[in-house]
Formats: structure tokens, C-alpha cells, sequence
């Protein structure tokens, strides 16, 4: 739709990240573009389980990690040579603390969060003109969470994508949506491993 109405200005392309051709689709559609700015990395895969089921925790794992890998390390190669740009990515307010609702998924997004902690890093150290963002957002009313599951804090599409928005275009290296996840996360660390394992 947003193709139609600017149709000179929007370019698209498809990929599944967890295949190998996403980089190539991905850097074909930059040449096309003849060069970006920012690179956001939302893609994400993710389910609440009762019982541990390999092929959610495996899907889970391919596309938050190796696939998120694959699409960062080349983001990052791709700026390095520009000598600047602004990667952004959607890390979870489950990155915080391990959940035994989602374990693959939890861990996954924490991977995220400490793999651009890395580079945010690796590029202060050379010198280098990269911005970084990680969103960590809770739940957010899309159809990624329509289920029987009464969520807390949910918050309407439009009002994230806003506070998204903003984030990205003041730069902010790490924001929690809504903002009242920041002060449940604080105290979250505040309780001892021996007492979270028994939540």
C-alpha cells in the first residue's frame, strides 16, 4: 500500500533470514536503493510453550540467532566501509531475565541485546561513525501475540510504531516500550536468582 501511494520512493524485496540467500536479497535491494542509512533488523520468532517442543525452540533459534547473526555481521561490513550509518534491532524485554514461558525465545533476544553491546563496542574502538539502537519492547498488539494469553502492558500498533519512530530518528542507543517496562525491569534485577527461579 505504501508502495502504491509512493511508488518512485518504496522498494521491496522478500526473504526468509534463516536461508542463506537473505544477504544477497538484502544487498541487491540496497544497490538498488544505491545505498542506505539504517538498517532495522525486527524480524523475530517466538511462542509461549507448555511442554519443550524442538521444532518451536529450533525455529526459534534459527531465526533469532543465526539468521539475526547473518543479516547484522553484513549490516555492520556494509557500514564499516561507508564509515557510517545506524543499525537498529528488536531485542525483548524477555532478554532481561531467563522466562520459563519461552526459554529459547528469551534466550535468543538476550543474544541480541549482548551480540550489539558488541559491536556498539568493537566500532568505539575503531573509530568508526556507527550508531546503534535496541529496541526492547513488551508486548506489542499485533498478531505475533493473539492468543487465549492475557498479556500485560499491551500497547496499540500505532503507538509503538510512534515511540519507534522517535527512538530511531533521536538515536537512542536502547529504549523499553512502553517506558514503564524500565522500572519493572528494575526491580526484576533487583530479585536474587535462588527467589526468580521460583517464580
Amino acid at each position: 500500500e505504501i508502495q502504491q501511494k509512493y511508488p518512485g520512493n518504496i522498494h521491496i524485496r522478500t526473504m526468509d533470514i534463516c536461508k542463506e540467500s537473505s544477504v544477497k536479497i538484502l544487498q541487491s535491494l540496497i544497490e538498488e536503493m544505491e545505498g542506505v542509512d539504517i538498517i532495522f533488523i525486527n524480524s523475530g520468532y517466538g511462542k509461549q510453550v507448555q511442554q519443550l517442543e524442538p521444532e518451536i525452540e529450533s525455529k526459534t533459534i534459527h531465526t533469532n540467532i543465526l539468521g539475526f547473526t547473518d543479516i547484522i555481521v553484513f549490516a555492520y561490513n556494509y557500514f564499516r566501509r561507508k564509515s557510517s550509518g545506524h543499525i537498529v534491532v528488536t531485542s525483548s524485554v524477555a532478554s532481561v531475565r531467563a522466562l520459563r514461558q519461552a526459554p529459547a525465545y528469551s534466550a535468543s533476544k538476550r543474544y541480541i541485546r549482548h551480540y550489539v553491546d558488541c559491536l556498539a563496542q568493537r566500532a568505539k574502538h575503531e573509530k568508526l561513525n556507527l550508531k546503534f539502537t535496541t529496541l526492547m519492547p513488551g508486548f506489542i498488539d499485533t498478531d505475533f501475540i493473539k492468543s487465549d494469553i492475557r498479556y500485560p502492558l499491551v500497547i496499540p500498533l500505532d503507538k509503538a510504531g510512534d515511540i519507534i519512530f522517535k527512538a530511531i530518528e533521536k538515536e537512542k542507543r536502547a529504549i523499553y516500550l512502553p517506558f514503564r517496562w524500565k522500572i519493572i525491569v528494575f526491580f526484576w534485577n533487583l530479585i536474587p536468582q535462588w527467589l526468580w527461579e521460583r517464580c
